[in-house]
């Protein structure tokens, strides 16, 4: 198992290094490119968002991002989870955007979050001792 902890700020440049380290990661562990981008755009989804929406503004929070990746006959099992002391958020609540309706009549947001759940195998979400705990997990095939 290849395992990366990262802390994160909710700084622009802070998560554009974060992404970067965790396509590193995933490509060093195994995945192909096109796996690791993809993956990369899952990340980019979730810890965007957390940089940007766990705190009230002015709030100078940070985060921790896990990444574990291990390599099976099968493929290769990614699970990265997200912990911050922001504000209670379980994204796997979010209700399912109204993708038939046309870009006019649709509320602005829940797109990302689709997104993350099309492009991964499992979402979870907990809160715990004052923290937000969200994971999601795929199994890159071989």
């Amino acid at each position: 198992m290849s395992a990366l902890t990262l802390e994160c700020g909710r700084d622009e440049a802070e998560v554009a290094q974060a992404l970067d380290a965790i396509e590193a990661h995933l490509l060093a562990a195994g995945a192909g490119m096109a796996e690791a981008l993809q993956w990369r755009l899952v990340a980019e989804e979730i810890v965007t968002n957390v940089a940007r929406c766990a705190w009230p503004e002015g709030h100078a929070g940070r985060f921790r991002v896990e990444l574990d990746a291990a390599a099976r006959a099968d493929g290769l099992r990614v699970r990265m989870t997200t912990i911050d002391d922001g504000t209670p958020f379980d994204p796997t609540a979010q209700a399912m955007p109204a993708l038939d309706a046309g870009v006019d009549d649709r509320p602005i947001g829940g797109l990302g979050m689709f997104l993350v759940k099309e492009m991964t195998d499992a979402q979870a979400y907990a809160r715990e001792g004052g923290l937000n705990r969200f994971s999601v997990e795929r199994l890159l095939p071989r």
